[in-house]
């Protein structure tokens, strides 16, 4: 219900502005005779060129300067997380196929117990000096 009260003030406070603003010309068009009028007509710009004026080119050139510079930076930020997104997804799926055929990474402890060392020294055929054993 406010809405409508709302856009019939609206209406009503625009047509009351348009009526303020034309009444004044309409007032020295009827003092006019009718060669002057003409002469003003014929010197006169059109509607269409004052529309592209005072509307078209201000509305252009705020686009250009405001709008299109923060719209490029949204979207550049906006391609960035995605390719980031999608570089995850690529890492996950990378994994997922390498653990469907079977080249899992074996997570170690870090560093090997000494035991594993010695063992390791021995398949090698080093003794605990780091020489090899004599055959």
């Amino acid at each position: 219900m406010n809405i409508f009260i709302t856009l019939i003030l609206l209406i009503i406070f625009s047509a009351g502005g348009i009526v303020y603003l034309t009444a004044g010309r309409f007032k020295t068009v009827r003092t006019m005779d009718e060669r002057e009028l003409l002469v003003k007509l014929q010197t006169s710009r059109s509607l269409f060129a004052d529309l592209h004026s005072y509307v078209v080119v201000p509305t252009i050139s705020f686009w250009r300067n405001s709008v299109l510079p923060n719209l490029y930076k949204e979207f550049e930020k906006t391609v960035s997380r995605l390719r980031i997104n999608l570089l995850k997804i690529e890492g996950w799926l990378l994994k997922l196929t390498n653990y469907i055929r079977g080249k899992r990474n074996v997570q170690g402890n870090g560093d090997q117990s000494q035991y594993w060392k010695d063992v390791n020294d021995f398949k090698n055929g080093l003794n605990g000096n780091g020489n090899k054993k004599p055959e």
